[in-house]
């Protein structure tokens, strides 16, 4: 009897240590770096999250499309405008033109020289068509690493808060002082306020002469 009272007492605190250990296991690890939700509204970053998704999707659709009618075709930059103007939710840019650098097929071949896909964010993607010409000023696409939800979420890390834009574009200069970038603008095709580095994230300020952005 005393001998089942001990085994019973032992299994009872192996278990217990176990239960504990279990649970602190599991609890949540806040993360090291970035936003919390006792700093910023959840709200937002749910919006910012489905923005985030929904681009990588859009993106992702596209880029399958235009492979399938031009293989090897790769993203060299990429143009996104809110149509109802300037806004702060990333999700509002919601019309993009995807453009590709396309190889030849084969030796001999008359090269495509580039296309471009049309697309609505968590909507319809059009159908590849054929660029007017080479794509000189740009290289190819690494990844991207950021989304235009993610980006601009750095420029408010940075600081910068409340700016709307109705432009953004993503592209990665042939420039040597220049890294793969967003640019976020009210001017169509223009570096009129701010850029974000899609590499390390940081924020030029296009305003200032004499920045890297510039």
């Amino acid at each position: 009897m005393r001998i089942r009272v001990l085994l019973g007492a032992a299994a009872l605190t192996a278990t217990t240590a176990l239960g504990s250990a279990t649970t602190s296991s599991a609890a949540p690890v806040p993360p090291a770096s970035g936003p919390s939700a006792t700093h910023e509204n959840p709200a937002r970053h749910q919006a910012d999250d489905r923005a985030h998704a929904s681009w990588r999707l859009t993106y992702s659709r596209a880029t399958h499309k235009v492979r399938a009618v031009y293989p090897g075709a790769r993203l060299v930059s990429a143009f996104g405008r809110a149509p109802g103007g300037p806004t702060t939710n990333m999700a509002k840019v919601d019309h993009w033109r995807f453009i590709y650098e396309v190889p030849p097929r084969h030796r001999g071949a008359k090269p495509v020289l580039s296309a471009y896909v049309d697309a609505v964010l968590g909507g319809p993607i059009g159908q590849p068509r054929p660029g007017r010409g080479a794509w000189l000023d740009n290289a190819p696409i690494k990844g991207p690493r950021l989304t235009p939800a993610r980006a601009y979420d750095e420029l408010r890390r940075a600081g910068h808060r409340g700016h709307a834009f109705q432009f953004v574009s993503l592209g990665n200069p042939l420039h040597p002082q220049l890294k793969q970038r967003y640019i976020f603008s009210n001017r169509r095709g223009g570096c009129d306020m701010f850029s974000v580095d899609d590499i390390d994230g940081k924020v030029h300020n296009l305003c200032k002469r004499g920045t890297p952005g510039r």
